[in-house]
């Protein structure tokens, strides 16, 4: 009799345990970067703490939910990485590229995107076209970016490649005259000039845009149907009650 219970049990057991990836309710490795005003670390000592338009997006998605879930702070290409291969994994804030679509799945969006090129004042590239920044001899670019993707897919072969740290570094190899564009959000571009005093020395190329579209949370693609579900209700609730446009208004001075 015990051989039969014993096999019987095993097999309940079998049947009871999750399905191969990421629970609805399990927790879950909340990743983003450095990259202002999206996020960044405010604060010096123990009240040095991550802010900025998405994480405060995020974090009110997590109160919805009841999530508890940490954000940590990674380099992008690390983070990228870890996505790719955590079925636990969530990754914020992520342009939803052609490159990208089908390599994970996807929650907002959570603001809007606009990639310019910025010049140095006075000494940067006229360029009016995206076939004319072709002839550009250094667009910097920092790699596993979305910027460093879709150039490198529209067939940009003079990329100056910042192989690792913050996409910001860009700015000062700019300012010294180490590139001669930098392709990045309009907002996350202006923001960086103004907390390092360059707001004075840079300007973005006029009428001329990389890409437009949206910021989003990346998921592993194993992560259960049921995560993202919940995570983009909470998002379209939280739309739906003005929180998410206070959060941009908030930002947006």
């Amino acid at each position: 009799m015990v051989r039969l219970v014993l096999p019987f049990l095993a097999l309940l057991a079998a049947l009871a345990l999750p399905p191969p990836g990421a629970r609805a309710d399990a927790p879950l490795r909340l990743m983003t970067e450095e990259f202002a005003p999206y996020q960044f670390y405010e604060g010096q000592g123990d009240s040095r703490h991550v802010t900025g338009i998405s994480i405060e997006i995020v974090q009110a998605i997590q109160q919805r939910l009841g999530d508890a879930s940490p954000i940590k702070v990674l380099p992008w290409s690390r983070a990228l990485k870890l996505l790719a291969k955590d079925a636990g994994s969530a990754l914020f804030s992520t342009a939803r590229t052609p490159e990208r679509e089908d390599r994970f799945k996807w929650v907002g969006p959570l603001a809007p995107l606009e990639i310019v090129f910025f010049r140095r004042v006075g000494g940067g590239p006229e360029i009016h076209t995206l076939e004319e920044a072709k002839a550009v001899p250094r667009i910097g670019v920092t790699r596993n970016v979305a910027t460093q993707e879709v150039l490198t897919n529209m067939g940009f072969s003079n990329l100056d490649v910042l192989q690792s740290g913050a996409d910001e570094k860009n700015l000062t190899r700019l300012v010294k005259g180490r590139i001669d564009v930098w392709p990045t959000a309009y907002f996350a571009g202006i923001y960086s000039a103004r907390k390092m005093g360059l707001l004075d020395r840079v300007e973005a190329v006029p009428g001329l845009s990389l890409m437009t579209g949206h910021l989003f949370i990346a998921f592993n693609r194993e992560t259960d149907d049921g995560t993202i579900g919940q995570w983009q209700t909470a998002l379209d609730q939280l739309k739906a009650e003005g929180v998410v446009d206070a959060i941009l208004r908030k930002y947006d001075k």
